[in-house]
């Protein structure tokens, strides 16, 4: 099985084993093939022929990528051969960017305390005290953005209280 994230290239390699010789087959045109996971070919096709590596007779490779997550299967063909096949995977989200958008520079915490004099119903249901911590709101940004005018990703995690007189949250989650 090969991983990959969308747009990332990854190598496609076959090796030709010659039964009767009992070493690679060389000089051989391999074909390939990748389709969706219920067999039908893709929009544009990605399909072509394996080049033999110069460094191993025998082993016939290429390079590609994908740019729509999924389930794929990736087919080779050689006349005289068994035919083989490699399932892909290929993740919703580039990892490598997901790193670098968690890099301490490009992630904001914000706290928010409570400042109405009468409460909302939420924090009443979660004893949030006067002038204490609310929620919690935390922004992410691309690596690539100069200010947090664009957030990539922002979220909310609230404070709960035992009782209104306490000082911290014994827990921060959902709202209610």
């Amino acid at each position: 099985m090969i991983r990959a994230d969308i747009g990332e290239i990854f190598p496609i390699t076959v090796a030709l084993w010659d039964e009767y010789t009992g070493e690679n087959a060389t000089g051989q045109t391999v074909y390939y093939d990748v389709r969706d996971m219920s067999d039908n070919p893709l929009s544009p096709p990605i399909s072509g022929t394996l080049t033999e590596s110069t460094v191993t007779s025998g082993i016939y490779r290429t390079t590609l990528s994908i740019d729509t997550a999924g389930r794929y299967v990736c087919y080779a063909i050689c006349s005289g051969f068994y035919d083989s096949s490699e399932e892909i995977i290929v993740n919703p989200e580039n990892i490598y960017t997901l790193v670098k958008q968690n890099r301490h520079y490009n992630i904001s915490v914000e706290e928010v305390v409570r400042t109405n004099a009468t409460p909302t119903a939420s924090q009443t249901t979660r004893n949030v005290p006067l002038q204490k911590t609310d929620y919690i709101v935390t922004k992410i940004k691309l690596d690539t953005d100069g200010d947090w005018s664009s957030t990539t990703v922002s979220g909310l995690v609230y404070a709960w209280y035992r009782t209104i007189d306490d000082l911290v949250p014994y827990r921060m989650g959902e709202p209610s």
